[in-house]
């Protein structure tokens, strides 16, 4: 079986020209276009991908659409982006429980390790 080096191409939207992202090494172009789906746009980093073997003008597009290109499961939780918001989230949450009287009045604790009650106990 021949493995050929295969460059893969993406757009990150639709106005945008196909750019190479990365390259592979598969038997053929729909090896090639799964593994780059799977390996380059797992991640919902583009709207479309292709496949070049290298050296040969020859595109191979892929055919899943953007909609779905990157899978049907939201893992933004993995990304720096999928936080975005949070701060302001808890903000709300913090003057709606204070609006009904639900307040925190003691101070946060310090971060990183603490020593249990028991060990400062045991050093007094």
């Amino acid at each position: 079986m021949q493995v050929a080096i295969w460059e893969v191409l993406g757009k990150r939207t639709e106005e945008d020209q196909f750019a190479v992202v990365g390259g592979l090494k598969a038997p053929d172009a729909e090896m090639a276009l799964l593994l780059a789906r799977e390996t380059h746009f797992r991640h919902k980093e583009g709207v479309a991908y292709a496949v070049r073997r290298r050296g040969e003008p020859e595109v191979h597009a892929g055919t899943w659409p953007a909609e779905v290109l990157g899978g049907v499961t939201d893992r933004s939780y993995r990304r720096q982006e999928g936080y975005v918001g949070v701060g302001a989230t808890m903000k709300r949450v913090h003057r709606q429980l204070a609006a009904k009287g639900l307040v925190i009045d003691r101070p946060r604790p310090p971060a990183g390790r603490t020593r249990s009650a028991e060990a400062e106990r045991a050093d007094a």
